[in-house]
C-alpha cells in the first residue's frame, strides 16, 4: 500500500456490522488508522473534536439521520474534508443526492479494496 495513506485517520459512518468489519479489514491491511461512528450523530460528534479527520466514508442509510442529512451538517463543521458515501443502490438518484448533499465521490456497494484505496487516494494525496 501506497505510504501516502498509511496513518491517515478515516472516521467510517457505519452501522452494519458486517460492513464494518469488511472496512476494518482494508484498512488495518492499509495501514489506515480508523474511527467509527454507528449514527449520524456520532459523526457529527466526531467531526466536531477530532480535527485530523482526514476522510470520511460515509454510509447513506443510518438509524437516526440518513447520511444525506449528516453531510449536509458535516459540511456546516467542515466544509472541506473530503466525503466518500457508500451506498447499496445503484441508481443515478443517489449519486446525484449523494452529491448536492456535499459528498465529494460516492463508492457503491459491494466494492473491492482496491477501488476504494483508488478512490481515497485521489483525496489524500
Amino acid at each position: 500500500m501506497q505510504k501516502s495513506l498509511q496513518f491517515k485517520k478515516i472516521l467510517v459512518v457505519e452501522d452494519d456490522e458486517m460492513n464494518f468489519i469488511y472496512l476494518s479489514q482494508i484498512f488495518k491491511i492499509a495501514k489506515i488508522d480508523i474511527m467509527r461512528a454507528k449514527t449520524g450523530y456520532e459523526a457529527l460528534e466526531m467531526v466536531k473534536h477530532f480535527k485530523d479527520i482526514a476522510l470520511v466514508l460515509m454510509d447513506i442509510q443510518l438509524p437516526d439521520i440518513d447520511g444525506y442529512e449528516t453531510t449536509r451538517k458535516i459540511r456546516k463543521i467542515n466544509s472541506t474534508i473530503p466525503i466518500i458515501a457508500q451506498t447499496a443502490a445503484r441508481n443515478i438518484n443517489n449519486a446525484e443526492l449523494a452529491k448536492s448533499a456535499g459528498c465529494t465521490d460516492i463508492i457503491v456497494k459491494p466494492f473491492r479494496m482496491e477501488e476504494l484505496m483508488a478512490k481515497m487516494k485521489i483525496y489524500l494525496t
